[in-house]
This record gives C-alpha cells, sequence and structure tokens, in this order.
C-alpha cells in the first residue's frame, strides 16, 4: 500500500510535468502575441486594420514556430533523449532496452525461462508457449531494442522513432 506521503508527491510531480509541458507552448503563444503587437505602430503607418494585421502576424509566427518545433522535435529527433528519460511517467514509451535491463533479462530472466522451459513435458501447450516467448524474448536482449512489429497494437503509437536501434 502506498503511503499517503507518496500519493502527495506522485501528485505534485505529475503537476509539475503538466506545467512543464504546458509551458514551452504557453511560452511560444505569448511570443507571437509581442511580436504581433510590437509591429502595431507599422501597420498603422502602411494603413493596415489593426484587427487584420495583428491577427495575420500572429498566425503567421506561430506557424513559423510551429514549423521549426515540428522539425527539431520529429525530423531531426532532437527531442528523444528527453522522451527516453520520462520511462518513469510512461513506461510504454520507450522501445530499446536500457543496458541494465539487458544485464538483468540475460543473466537472470533468460536462464530462468530456460530451465523452466527443461521442465515442462515437450508435449503441453504451455512448453510452446514458453518457447515461443523465449526465443522472441532472446531476440530482443541480442539486438538491444523491441521491434516495431512485436510490439502490441495498441501501444505502437508509444514507440518513438522510426529509427529501430540500440540506445
Amino acid at each position: 500500500m502506498v503511503d499517503k506521503e507518496e500519493k502527495v508527491r506522485s501528485f505534485v510531480n505529475l503537476q509539475y510535468i503538466k506545467l512543464k509541458k504546458v509551458a514551452a507552448v504557453g511560452s511560444m503563444v505569448l511570443l507571437a502575441i509581442n511580436l504581433s503587437l510590437t509591429i502595431f505602430m507599422y501597420m498603422e503607418e502602411r494603413d493596415i486594420h489593426p484587427y487584420i494585421g495583428i491577427p495575420i502576424v500572429f498566425f503567421v509566427v506561430m506557424f513559423i514556430l510551429w514549423g521549426l518545433a515540428h522539425i527539431y522535435v520529429k525530423k531531426m529527433e532532437m527531442y528523444r533523449t528527453e522522451q527516453m528519460a520520462e520511462v518513469t511517467y510512461n513506461p510504454y514509451s520507450v522501445y530499446a532496452l536500457a543496458p541494465f535491463q539487458e544485464m538483468i533479462y540475460s543473466h537472470s530472466a533468460i536462464p530462468m525461462m530456460r530451465a523452466l522451459l527443461k521442465m515442462l513435458p515437450e508435449d503441453c501447450e504451455e512448453h510452446k508457449n514458453l518457447k515461443e516467448k523465449l526465443e522472441k524474448f532472446e531476440k530482443w536482449c541480442k539486438e538491444g531494442y523491441i521491434a516495431k512489429e512485436d510490439f502490441p497494437p495498441d501501444l505502437r503509437k508509444y514507440y518513438l522513432t522510426s529509427k529501430q536501434q540500440r540506445l
């Protein structure tokens, strides 16, 4: 059972993470508003109505910032390390095995699965299921990551990158 202090700490940490994510977007919107209102005097000199000019500049700046952010995060995968560091908040978000996970699996989990496989009679269904799972598990440990096709279909949206590689 989780004590009350741990629940409070988890709640506060969750609110902090949410605020951290929203703060970047809020900062971007404020930057766009600031830039839009800064050019108000220039629009007035050129006889552009502010009700038309300011929203146009705002949306243009927002589109440029959004486009650069998209290229930075999705195409260049520059945010990948921070996304992988958030495994504590979303355990399904990381496709790759960390080095300590590889060591634990290869030195304890796989030998235990092999021992169980030897103990089971070969004609039972559990033997076949365990053998399939052991082969898949050994493949993941050998490659250092879980291939996208091996991911459960409902969790594929958490697969972060198009590059399938070891950490």
